[in-house]
């Protein structure tokens, strides 16, 4: 319910009728206020993580003071980096799954999303870097090798084009097919940041056609999507296609055409709320968001501990060699996995209870594209934890993990299911929330965290005066509050304040009583 700012003609009218339905004097009860459109957010169950990467969850949420979902979502886009492209889960001859995850983390300014990212990259950056000072020798002979061949042929066509010998039309059909045919090494990448989409295909046609684009400021990217390189141009063929590895040939004019056979795109992204509520319905109606798992935990800012335990350095030890022993299995040949039989008996389990929700009035009626994809995101997850169960000794090849999920895998990944509804709910409430709404929460959060059972209103004008830049917007803000029973206006003299409902501060004591116990 937003603010109608045409309500203001009628508010003084209104004013006396509408505080007796809210309550009676002062010194009555208030009664419960009605609440805006909101959430039962589950948070995230790290009990379905391998003991090895839930103590590093845990370890890290308690390190930066960050929500379990901020590592446990970074923990399954790690898992995606490293996995995609070398295995992936069977389901029918038609049917298969990849391992690669689009995921969104939402968070507020200054909830340390750097310091969880970065905690999770390290080993795949180090590996990386690793990898690419043993190539860097190879990879500068080769270019050299193969820039002199290229600079012999525009000689002898020069040549060729004066006297048409044939000798040299030979020499210059040999050269090209051995340019053509040659096998290039690249310096490997593994993952992007701010990047384009030309530019990430050009870097995945170079990758074996996989790449991660991973950010703790993950806003920029859809600014990408949106056109900010390409004058407004809509641009994102490429995430929709690498998401279920959809054939993709990119040609540019002047440039060498890049085509993908099998794309495998990872995308994971902590972002503030706003950049949802603000991405173009394009994004939403060509499929691009349908395709992303949501997490919109509760921000831990002001109920953070100042001293926190560090990461033990056994755990981050254990994280660190299983990261690495699965980066270093080789992704020439993707490997099948498939479902045992009573594994199989829990997916088509779940995708019965799904299909019930589509119905008219059901839990996904209003999402059925997102939810149409769901099943097979909880099995890509149920792939990923799979081969996380079974890195357990160095070193490791990928012949040694098992081809079937077991029931109790999947199971685990299945109790994902409510978490990742719930937060597309949310997430779905958000890109729908109109900006007089959100000016209203915004209202509600600043008087909440005055603690306070009265306020003056022109203490609240001055710390909302660059949010209500006009003293009508707020008074709109304010009669919004006040017809849901958040606040009562009355007059001291000329000062106006508002008397706040307890349920509020009743509302904020739970919420730090429930953070203290983490």
């Amino acid at each position: 319910m937003g603010i109608d700012t045409e309500l203001m003609a009628e508010y003084e009218v209104a004013k006396e009728a509408k505080r007796e339905e809210l309550r009676t004097p002062v010194s009555a009860e208030w009664k419960t206020p009605i609440p805006f459109e909101e959430y039962e957010l589950p948070p995230f169950p790290v009990d379905v993580f391998p003991p090895w990467l839930r103590e590093y969850v845990e370890g890290v949420a308690e390190s930066t003071q960050t929500p379990l979902d901020a590592p446990s979502m970074a923990a399954i886009s790690i898992l995606s980096t490293a996995l995609a492209k070398k295995f992936y889960v069977l389901l029918t001859g038609e049917w298969s799954e990849s391992l690669n995850t689009y995921t969104i983390l939402a968070l507020p300014p200054g909830n340390r999303k750097s310091s969880v990212f970065k905690a999770f990259q390290e080993p795949v950056t180090a590996y990386e870097r690793g990898k690419r000072e043993k190539l860097e020798e190879k990879v500068y002979e080769q270019n050299v090798k193969r820039k002199a061949k290229q600079k012999r042929v525009e000689q002898l066509e020069k040549e060729y084009a004066k006297d048409g010998n044939k000798a040299m039309l030979q020499e210059i059909v040999a050269l090209n097919n051995e340019i053509n045919q040659e096998r290039l090494t690249y310096l490997p990448r593994y993952i992007v940041e701010d990047v384009t989409p030309e530019k990430l295909t050009d870097l995945m046609a170079d990758n074996n056609e996989k790449m991660a684009l991973l950010s703790a400021e993950g806003g920029g990217i859809f600014n990408i999507m949106a056109g900010r390189y390409a004058d407004g141009k809509v641009n994102f063929e490429i995430f929709l296609k690498a998401f279920s590895g959809d054939y993709c040939a990119v040609d540019r004019i002047g440039r060498e055409a890049k085509v993908l056979n099998n794309p495998a795109l990872t995308i994971g992204l902590f972002i503030q709320p706003n950049v949802v509520q603000d991405v173009p319905v394009s994004f939403q109606e060509r499929g691009l968001m349908p395709r992303f798992l949501f997490s919109f935990p509760r921000s831990l800012v002001g109920y953070r501990k100042i001293t926190p335990q560090p990461i033990e350095t056994e755990v981050k030890k254990r994280y660190e060699d299983r990261i690495k022993q699965l980066m270093q299995l080789q992704d020439l040949e993707t490997i099948p996995l498939t479902l045992t039989d009573n594994a199989t008996l829990e997916e088509i389990g779940l995708r019965e209870e799904l299909e019930e929700m589509f119905l008219e009035g059901g839990t996904l009626a209003e999402m059925k594209e997102w939810g149409s994809k769901l099943a097979g995101q909880i099995i890509r997850i149920s792939g990923l934890l799979h081969i996380a169960e079974h890195v357990q000794t160095l070193p490791i090849n990928k012949g040694d993990i098992p081809k079937r999920i077991k029931e109790k895998t999947y199971i685990k990944a299945k109790q994902l299911t409510r978490y990742f509804i719930e937060h597309a709910k949310a997430a779905y409430g958000c890109m729908g929330v109109d900006e007089g709404t959100r000016d209203v929460k915004y209202l509600l959060e600043v008087v909440k965290n005055q603690k306070k059972l009265t306020v003056a209103y022109r203490d609240i004008q001055l710390l909302t005066n660059k949010r209500f830049r006009k003293a009508s917007k707020l008074r709109a803000a304010f009669y919004e509050l006040e017809t849901r029973g958040y606040v009562y206006e009355r007059k001291i003299g000329k000062k106006t304040v508002y008397d706040v409902n307890p349920f509020l501060l009743e509302t904020k004591e739970e919420t730090y009583d429930t953070y203290k116990s983490i």
